[in-house]
């Protein structure tokens, strides 16, 4: 089983030039709960370091990685291979809007979507960083409208977003039966104000909404806190 040979240490590579993962995967795999056997998808996976950092956590995790753009498709299918994922890991290189995904069958789905509107900001001229980054083939709003049905009852879609889009975010699952439980903001340094938000929602299931402690990524020397050395070493 290729589980059973994965490295310890995960080797991710990813292009020089184009788009390049930052920080926020490794916020979100720690920030989301998996638990054993579970079917998760990852939407707009990049070069797949989302479903790397999760199945290096949690073995028996059944996750598909969906990725629209097709030069980070064929980076994220070596660094499955090359961790030795392909049994826990599958690979869709489409567009998720038009992929025929089953019904009510996910316990979790995850994304790092792109944070601006197509009308805000200055769209990037690399075509990679531009998708990335902009409203271009996906937005909130048809992000939630396919993922709520895919969801089972009780099943949780955790994401990323500037703080700008906190309101709309949180109304936005709340109109597809998708609500919030849990948030956490975070920081570059002490004294900035929070550059990200994570977001978790549960499918038909109301419960107390709360927030995390907040997430600080850089002491006033410049070097990491050691929160986020932690788990940028998960």
């Amino acid at each position: 089983m290729d589980s059973a040979e994965s490295p310890k240490e995960l080797a991710i590579d990813q292009k020089k030039k184009g788009y390049r993962y930052s920080i926020e995967p490794f916020l979100l795999v720690d920030f989301i709960r998996l638990f054993p056997g579970q079917s998760v998808l990852d939407i707009g996976t990049g070069c797949g370091i989302i479903p790397l950092l999760m199945v290096h956590r949690e073995p028996t995790l059944k996750v598909t990685a969906i990725e629209i753009q097709e030069s980070i498709s064929q980076q994220a299918q070596k660094n499955i291979q090359q961790n030795k994922m392909g049994s826990q890991i599958s690979f869709i290189h489409g567009d998720f809007l038009k992929e025929a995904l089953e019904p009510e069958s996910l316990d979790h789905i995850v994304s790092n979507p792109p944070y601006q509107k197509v009308q805000t900001g200055r769209i990037n001229p690399d075509p990679e960083k531009a998708i990335a980054r902009h409203e271009l083939s996906i937005n909130m709003n048809s992000l939630l409208d396919k993922s709520a049905p895919l969801l089972k009852q009780g099943g949780q879609i955790t994401l990323a977003y500037p703080p700008e889009r906190l309101g709309e975010t949180l109304r936005e699952l709340e109109n597809r039966g998708l609500y919030p439980s849990v948030a956490r903001f975070v920081y570059g340094n002490f004294q900035a104000p929070a550059k990200i938000f994570l977001v978790s929602a549960l499918k038909g299931k109301k419960s107390d909404f709360s927030v995390a402690p907040p997430l600080t990524i850089y002491n006033k020397t410049g070097t990491y806190t050691k929160e986020a050395e932690s788990l940028l070493q998960q």
